[in-house]
């Protein structure tokens, strides 16, 4: 039943690679802008407040973070239902200094750039533009491989892709990431790079009109 595997081609999605592109014009402006104590590593988690979207995996891990790295810092991009019982979670934690809801922002190619790091802990994931964005932007990611995310986060290369569910992985990758502050900007280096090759607007081009060609030479 169903397409045999030779009749099949995948064409990514693509980011406009002008508008996601590293570089943070003001990173003292992003941090007062966004209300961030200090100058610590910035994390985020750039999705809609839901369950699926795993972010209590990372207030799981967040402790064990901050004894490592007192400096970080978190901000959730993003609304959903969840908000207030996520507020709730930072409150109790005591994380309310670290912890910042940004809500939705139509403005994230300017935000991205200033970010070290994205983590998208999420439990059902289709590929994630959000993701596609941040590797535009030259940064890494840890996450789950739910889903199509192992298409944007190579292992090793622009991130980390943990075991789903573990948040002690979650914790002693992301202090392992920032604690090698060159490590991750070679990974942001090869993420951009990655987005450039596959799944740019001009390779998105180039895969439908093979596809197109392909039918034409076959008619």
């Amino acid at each position: 039943e169903g397409l045999a595997p030779a009749r099949v081609t995948c064409v990514h999605s693509a980011v406009d690679t002008e508008r996601y592109r590293p570089g943070c014009a003001d990173r003292a402006l992003f941090g007062h802008e966004l209300g961030l104590a200090g100058e610590g590593p910035v994390l985020a988690v750039v999705a809609q407040l839901i369950a699926r979207k795993g972010h209590r995996y990372l207030l799981k891990a967040l402790p064990g973070i901050l004894d490592a790295v007192p400096g970080v810092q978190v901000v959730f991009f993003g609304r959903g239902p969840l908000e207030v019982a996520l507020r709730t979670e930072v409150e109790q934690a005591g994380l309310t200094e670290r912890v910042r809801f940004a809500g939705f922002r139509d403005d994230l190619e300017r935000l991205l750039p200033c970010l070290d790091l994205v983590v998208h802990p999420a439990e059902m994931e289709g590929l994630g533009v959000s993701l596609l964005q941040a590797a535009a932007c030259g940064v890494p990611i840890v996450a789950f491989p739910a889903g199509g995310i192992p298409e944007i986060v190579r292992e090793g290369e622009n991130g980390h892709l943990l075991p789903m569910g573990d948040v002690e992985s979650l914790r002693d990758r992301i202090i392992e990431l920032l604690q090698a502050p060159e490590r991750m900007r070679e990974m942001g280096l090869n993420g951009r790079a990655l987005v450039e090759r596959e799944f740019s607007i001009d390779s998105m081009v180039r895969g439908n009109l093979a596809v197109y060609r392909g039918l034409v030479g076959k008619g």
